[in-house]
């Protein structure tokens, strides 16, 4: 039986009040060191009471993305031989342990009323919208990582590099100890892949970019410095925001593309484009310009496929535009294989 939360909440609200030195007023929070473990336990088990009480009423399913990605990320690991995969930790813990990571969500909430900033009442209602919204954001970027890894496996990879950059900034391969999408040897202007595969599906070589999605618009037309700048700005791996999945398919691995040279203005069309979007996004015209128009940006030889979330078991998805092929999977990887059969018409294949 799942513990209420409202009762663990008078727990610690009893063991503050035999605790005068614990100090929660509206302009100040002060827990001593010797209250804080038995503090944080109460606290916590607040937390796990109240998304325990809610997690039914969410809007997307945690649980099966959590054991459809943990699955392919174990034979992704296995397959490129390297340590972790590593990303944000909000999207961590979801992808990972569902119901602890939402306990995240509403951490600020329960000081607010610890604090008496706030009601319970209003704690409740707006807490159980804070995880409504912040499930579904999660799900879908969680998806997004879950697709990318499919779409690593199904390409059958058998060697993979990670890329730097050397002392000239051009692309190098180097090893691949772990996978963070969006992780690389970044540079002010410069945005390369993030690792290459070989691909024993396509016999070709092929190099991978998960960029985050709003940035795909400042690869062309921006503001040009008046110098290239040679600080490192650093690793994006961790921002928590949409991406879209680059493919450039090569001759031979040393031959890195540069995607995008902001200083230069310089642009590397990828091959192929992958991009997440949910059902209400593609009903939305505004959401799908925003899709044409980052596909205009990249112009990708074979186009995009538009992975649409929760389409369920609605009629066919329409067509968008002639290179931008929209496709509903759900957690089935065999309805991404036509995908990864459709990308052996583009290119040469490597040599052996």
């Amino acid at each position: 039986m799942a513990r209420d939360w409202r009762t663990e909440y008078e727990g610690l609200k009893s063991y503050i009040s035999d605790n005068p030195e614990i100090i929660l007023s509206t302009t100040e929070i002060s827990i001593p060191q010797n209250l804080r473990d038995e503090f944080y336990l109460r606290f916590d088990r607040i937390r796990s009471a109240f998304v325990e009480t809610h997690y039914s009423e969410l809007p997307v399913d945690l649980d099966a993305l959590c054991t459809h990605y943990l699955q392919v990320e174990k034979e992704v690991r296995k397959l490129l031989g390297i340590e972790s995969i590593s990303m944000p930790m909000d999207l961590y813990s979801i992808l990972h342990t569902p119901k602890d990571g939402l306990t995240r969500v509403i951490y600020n909430r329960l000081f607010d009323l610890l604090q008496g900033k706030t009601k319970i009442d209003a704690f409740e209602r707006q807490c159980a919208e804070d995880l409504k919204t912040s499930s579904a954001d999660l799900f879908r970027l969680g998806y997004e990582w879950w697709a990318g890894l499919v779409l690593i496996k199904l390409l059958d990879p058998d060697q993979a590099f990670a890329v730097d950059l050397d002392p000239e900034y051009k692309p190098i391969l180097a090893e691949l100890k772990e996978i963070s999408f969006g992780r690389q040897a970044h540079h002010p202007t410069i945005r390369i892949p993030e690792f290459v595969l070989h691909s024993r599906k396509l016999g070709k070589y092929v190099a991978v970019k998960m960029a985050i999605t709003r940035e795909v618009e400042s690869y062309t037309g921006g503001i040009k410095p008046a110098v290239r700048p040679k600080k490192r700005t650093g690793d994006t791996s961790f921002a928590l925001d949409s991406r879209v999945m680059l493919l450039s398919f090569m001759s031979v691995p040393e031959k890195i593309p540069i995607v995008a040279d902001i200083y230069e203005q310089t642009l590397t069309s990828p091959d192929w484009m992958l991009e997440c979007i949910t059902q209400e996004e593609f009903r939305d015209s505004g959401a799908l310009d925003e899709v044409k128009q980052r596909v205009d940006t990249m112009k990708p030889t074979l186009g995009m496929c538009l992975l649409v979330l929760d389409q369920g078991a609605e009629a066919p998805l329409q067509a968008i535009a002639e290179n931008i092929r929209p496709v509903s999977v759900g957690f089935d990887q065999s309805k991404l294989q036509p995908v990864i059969a459709s990308l052996g018409i583009g290119g040469e294949p490597a040599p052996s």
